[in-house]
């Protein structure tokens, strides 16, 4: 069966089908996620005047009273989150939650001013992320990216199949060799080398990227991998979790932590502990790179800090997160990247990747993975329009194979791997529903489908 030319021609058909909704989809991931490698650095480079600073001063105000400097300039309106200065030469940043957006506002520690601030909705990397998670569609985009990534899987596994040489030929040389011997050749050939070499790191990456969506993500994996707070913390909210320290578009905490409750301050008093509290304890805890969230509430914490997703640190297994008594300082819950299961543990990991951030090396090579993924996509198209009739417009998919028991088989191959992926299984039974109607009561819809 699988040697066969009518299965052949019907793993060549879905392929066609799943490269037809994920191809513009995989597109606006790798440029998108291209624009989330170079952001920081761009943003940074176009703002220095508020990321650095002059260390005029040995002796800095405070982390408390630059919070205060910030809440007096900022009447009003909340601050969620800090950010520890990385240098000594580093402005310190705030989170400010105001009407209509989140800024991120900057203090200069040694002349005790606030040097300006930034509107983060905008910011060239909350865009990118936003529009790289939803496709600036909320819920329903979210969705659509899902089925892209389900597809997308679908695409590697009938892609690896249609590659794979015959009994005899060089793995390598089919691996290696684009022929110039005509357009076509060439384009196939180019999509099949740059195909091969990229499916692993591409099911990678759709597996952690999928791990974030609202059906496969949210309902199964992520619920399934999330740390039970219950049984760390004494008191856990009833209405908010970590997710809730999040700002729209932008992920900082921890993808094992996100559907987690947040702990509450079991304590009672009338005055918080004060930021240079928090920092201390954090740094004598062991922390060097973070960031704190603040209470949300009378009974919230004090949150600090340190992960992969917030870009803080680059070493997953340095992952942590510490919450605090907001009145007596004590620790209510430390979790950790060994706390976490075998699942939570390859996202931490799997995102510093994901990134770019170890290093040099890595940038430069998901950079290249990013612009693989564009061009494999599309050469599928050049070579979809090189093949398709020019005497008339039609979708052109490859023909159904004359022997339909085959294309049932190759029904019965595909679809259990893509039940994995419910919204995926969901968009196949579409297709096949849609190509019964087209071959049967439709003949003027298949012509144009054929």
């Amino acid at each position: 069966m699988f040697g066969s030319k009518p299965f052949y021609m019907s793993v060549w058909r879905w392929h066609f089908f799943a490269g037809l909704y994920a191809v513009p989809f995989l597109i606006m991931l790798a440029a998108t996620g291209l624009i989330m490698l170079y952001a920081p650095l761009i943003e940074r480079a176009q703002n220095l005047d508020l990321y650095e600073v002059e260390a005029v001063s040995a002796t800095p105000i405070s982390y408390e009273e630059q919070y205060q400097l910030v809440q007096k300039t900022y009447a009003g309106s909340t601050i969620s989150r800090f950010y520890l200065p990385a240098a000594p030469e580093e402005a310190t940043r705030f989170q400010v939650k105001t009407d209509g957006d989140t800024r991120q506002v900057f203090v200069d520690p040694y002349k005790g001013e606030v040097l300006g601030d930034l509107d983060m909705n905008s910011a060239l990397g909350v865009w990118a992320e936003s529009t790289h998670g939803t496709f600036m569609a909320g819920d329903t985009g979210e969705r659509l990216i899902e089925i892209a990534a389900s597809l997308t899987v679908l695409l590697i596994l009938t892609g690896v199949f249609l590659w794979w040489p015959a009994k005899g030929e060089s793995k390598i040389k089919a691996a290696t060799t684009i022929s110039r011997k005509g357009a076509r050749p060439f384009w196939k050939d180019l999509h099949s080398v740059i195909g091969v070499w990229v499916a692993v790191i591409l099911l990678f990456f759709c597996i952690s990227g999928l791990a974030w969506a609202t059906v496969w993500g949210g309902k199964l994996t992520q619920a399934w991998s999330t740390f039970p707070m219950e049984k760390r913390a004494s008191s856990v909210s009833s209405t908010l979790t970590h997710e809730d320290l999040n700002i729209e578009g932008l992920k900082e905490i921890p993808w094992a932590l996100e559907q987690a409750p947040l702990p509450e301050s079991t304590s009672h008093g009338a005055v918080s502990i004060t930021l240079d509290r928090v920092v201390k304890d954090a740094k004598e805890m062991g922390f060097t790179q973070f960031q704190v969230s603040f209470p949300k509430d009378e009974v919230g914490v004090y949150t600090a800090s340190a992960s992969t997703m917030s870009k803080d640190i680059e070493n997953a297994w340095d992952d942590r997160t510490v919450h605090f008594d907001r009145y007596s300082g004590s620790v209510l819950a430390d979790v950790g990247f060994m706390d976490y299961n075998w699942f939570a543990k390859s996202m931490a990991a799997g995102i510093a990747l994901h990134m770019g951030l170890f290093g040099l090396w890595n940038l430069i090579a998901s950079t290249i993975f990013a612009l693989s993924v564009i061009t494999l996509c599309v050469s599928g198209v050049v070579m979809w329009w090189k093949r398709r009739p020019s005497a008339r417009f039609a979708l052109s998919p490859p023909p159904m194979p004359n022997n339909l028991a085959r294309w049932k088989h190759a029904v019965w191959f595909l679809l259990p791997i893509s039940l994995f992926f419910p919204l995926g299984a969901a968009t196949i039974v579409v297709v096949l529903v849609l190509d019964a109607i087209t071959g049967l009561v439709a003949p003027k819809l298949r012509q144009f489908w054929a």
